[in-house]
Order: structure tokens, then C-alpha cells, then sequence
């Protein structure tokens, strides 16, 4: 590539493309897959909701237990490497996902799902970062974001029509197969910085120090020193406790509490997603202005708050829907908001290493959730209580948010 000619179109957008049908294929499964396909999955492998959380535990602790790993290694060889060999990682666990004949066999299957997924989110974010200036990086991850809610807003959608012909366990299979086209995209189009390309990054005139800090002195024990890694992450584990009991669940709500038809219910992940497109790129292109941090603390009581709605409703469709709606318009941003805070906060060098160590804070909120909510909702009969523990958390997660002191 000639170094003087610039592109017509910059890298960065192609790689932000590529990022997209990436995202969308992850949280097809992540998400979308596991939430709707899940009152199947009870009722055929005769478990309950406390096994079905222990399935959902398998997919985080394969999650967090590599998410450092590939943040680290992404740091070390650059992302298009890692992310291209976990999608087919990926594509294996899922398509396991479909033969799963018992409890036992789904832990295992659903594991190595969450395994190919930790590369679907770490080095991603962190690619992106490097490819868009300091002002554009909201605005990048703003784009970004409709691509899981779109993900899972589909298949809301798509599923219930394959289980109807076929059975929950073709969902699994088709998703398994599909994610070959992640493997080509990634492996020929993903590029690891604009340096190696000759570019600069997208929004950025000239070559410029975005951290006071002697960065590239930067050890990486450091960031366990630093006050704002942790508040971040002890944030991260709550919203990830309270938000993942609602998304995981709700479906099953509808389906086994409401005794609403599953067509209905599956449309809940319908509306949440897709409503959390809007609310992915308005907080996201606002926070480049407002402050990660200001946002955070509105999106956080923004989610208790609505988790608050979804239980009072109970089954009053209309109402219930809306009270979805809105927690998927402060749900959606969240998540790359999080992944904003990492750069915000820390060198560009180690930002791989420090998303993917939050990371783990996450998958712990995540594994936690759906398994105490599971047995709260077993032992009381209700999912209820478990909701408006949920809602609790989210709250909890604005009041550790206030903590943070530093840029933004």
C-alpha cells in the first residue's frame, strides 16, 4: 500500500463492519440463542431453573477464565489472529450446543461456547479503539452496539418459526454452522492497528500522545494499583449480576410464570434488543460529551428503575412490553460503555489487558446471576423476587459508578 494516497475509504470503517456481523453473530447465541431456545431446553432435558443457571455459569466462568488470556494475547500478536481462531471455536461449542442430550453434556457444550465468545468482545473493542481518534471512540462503539441488540433482536424473531418446524435443538445447530462466514471475514479483513497500514486513526489529523502518562513504561501490574480498575470492576460485577437475571429469564417468565404464548414471550428479547439499538447509539455519541461516568450512573438507576416496572405489570402485555423497551434502551450501551471507561482510563498499550481483566468482574456478576436467581425463583415460586434483586443491583452498580474519580 502506497503510504502518500489515502484510501477512499478509511480501514477503520471496514474493520468496524466486519466487527459488526461479528458482534451480531456472538450475541445471536450469546443471547438471543440461550434466552429464547432456554423453556425449551427445560421442559425436553428435564432441569430446572437452578440447573439451567448452572448451564448458563458453565458459558462465564469458560468466559472470564479466557478473557484475560485474550486480551493479553491480543495485546502481544494483535487481535485478528485471536478473534479469527475463536470463531471457529465458537461455531464448535454451538453446534455441540444442538446435540446436548443431558445437564451434564450442556455444561460441557455451552463451556466451550463461552470459550470461542471471550474473543468476541475483548480484543474487538480494544481494535476498534486504536482504529478511532480519542473524540470518535463513542461514536465507533455507538455504531457498534445495534450489532449484538440486532443479534438477538432476530432471532426473537427467526427461532420460534425454526422450533416450531423442527425443535430447539436445529436453532443451536443452523447458528453452529453459520459462524464459518466469521472465520473468512475476520481471517482476510480485519487489520490489527492503522500503523502497520500507514494511517492514522480515523478522526485524527496528526500523531498525538492521548495519555499523560509515560504509557510506553507502562507495566501491566499497574493496573491492578489503580483505584479507578477497581471501582470499574466491582460497577461492571453488579450491572452484570442484575441485568443478565432479566435478559436470561424473561422469556421463561412470560413463557412458565405469565403462561403467555412462546411466540409472545420470545418477542420480549424482540423488544428489548431492538429498542437498545436507539438507546446504543443516543447514550453512546451523548457520553463522548456527558462523560462515561455521568452515563453509567443514569443508565444504571435507568435499569433498576425499569426492572422495577417489568415486576409491577405482571401480566399486562402492553404495559409489560413497554416496561422492556425501556430497559433495553439503557441495557444496550452499557456493555461498550464499559469497554470506553478502559481507554479513558488507561494506555492504549494495555487496554486489551485491562478490558479483558474487567472482564472478569463481569463473568462473575454473570455466573452468579442466573444461578442465584434460579434458586431464589425454584425455592419461591416466583421469578419476582429474583427480578427485583436484579433491580437492586443495577442500583448498587450507579452508587459504586459515583466512586470513580478521574478524565472523564
Amino acid at each position: 500500500m502506497d503510504r502518500n494516497i489515502p484510501p477512499k475509504i478509511h480501514w477503520a470503517w471496514i474493520l468496524l463492519g466486519v466487527s459488526f456481523i461479528t458482534l451480531f453473530m456472538n450475541y445471536s447465541i450469546r443471547i438471543g440463542a440461550y434466552s429464547i431456545l432456554l423453556p425449551k431446553m427445560v421442559k425436553d432435558l428435564h432441569i430446572n431453573l437452578t440447573q439451567a443457571g448452572m448451564i448458563r455459569g458453565s458459558y462465564f466462568v469458560a468466559y472470564i477464565i479466557c478473557s484475560p488470556f485474550v486480551g493479553w494475547l491480543s495485546d502481544r500478536i494483535g487481535p485478528r489472529w485471536v478473534i479469527s481462531f475463536f470463531s471457529l471455536i465458537l461455531g464448535i461449542g454451538t453446534f455441540l450446543m444442538g446435540k446436548a442430550s443431558s445437564l451434564s453434556t450442556a455444561i460441557l457444550f455451552h463451556a466451550i461456547v463461552g470459550m470461542g465468545s471471550s474473543a468476541m468482545w475483548t480484543p474487538v473493542v480494544g481494535m476498534i479503539q486504536k482504529w478511532f481518534g480519542m473524540k470518535k471512540r463513542g461514536l465507533a462503539l455507538g455504531i457498534l452496539s445495534p450489532s449484538y441488540a440486532l443479534g438477538y433482536g432476530l432471532m426473537g424473531m427467526i427461532l420460534p418459526s425454526i422450533v416450531s418446524t423442527y425443535d430447539w435443538r436445529m436453532g443451536w445447530t443452523l447458528l453452529g454452522v453459520s459462524c464459518i462466514l466469521l472465520i473468512l471475514l475476520n481471517t482476510f479483513l480485519l487489520r490489527n492497528d492503522p500503523e502497520e497500514m500507514g494511517l492514522l486513526p480515523w478522526g485524527e489529523t496528526s500523531k498525538r500522545s492521548e495519555f499523560a502518562s509515560p504509557t510506553s513504561r507502562f507495566r501491566y501490574n499497574e493496573i491492578f494499583k489503580e483505584k479507578a480498575f477497581w471501582v470499574i470492576g466491582f460497577s461492571y460485577l453488579l450491572v452484570s449480576f442484575g441485568a443478565y437475571i432479566l435478559t436470561d429469564l424473561i422469556v421463561s417468565y412470560g413463557v412458565m410464570e405469565l403462561k403467555l404464548p412462546y411466540a409472545i414471550s420470545s418477542r420480549f428479547i424482540s423488544i428489548l434488543a431492538f429498542t437498545g439499538i436507539a438507546g446504543g447509539l443516543f447514550w453512546m455519541a451523548l457520553s463522548d460529551h456527558l462523560g462515561r461516568k455521568k452515563s453509567l450512573l443514569i443508565l444504571h438507576s435507568s435499569l433498576a428503575l425499569s426492572i422495577l416496572w417489568i415486576i409491577l405489570v405482571g401480566g399486562e402485555v402492553w404495559w409489560l412490553q413497554m416496561g422492556i423497551g425501556l430497559f433495553g434502551f439503557f441495557y444496550s450501551p452499557v456493555w461498550p460503555m464499559y469497554g470506553a471507561c478502559a481507554r479513558d482510563y488507561f494506555p492504549k498499550e494495555v487496554v486489551g489487558s485491562v478490558i479483558g481483566l474487567l472482564t472478569f468482574f463481569y463473568g462473575i456478576g454473570a455466573i452468579l446471576g442466573p444461578i442465584i436467581a434460579g434458586r431464589l425463583a425454584d425455592k419461591s415460586g416466583t421469578l419476582r423476587w429474583s427480578f427485583a434483586l436484579a433491580s437492586f443491583c443495577c442500583l448498587m452498580a450507579s452508587v459504586s459508578m459515583g466512586l470513580l474519580k478521574g478524565r472523564k
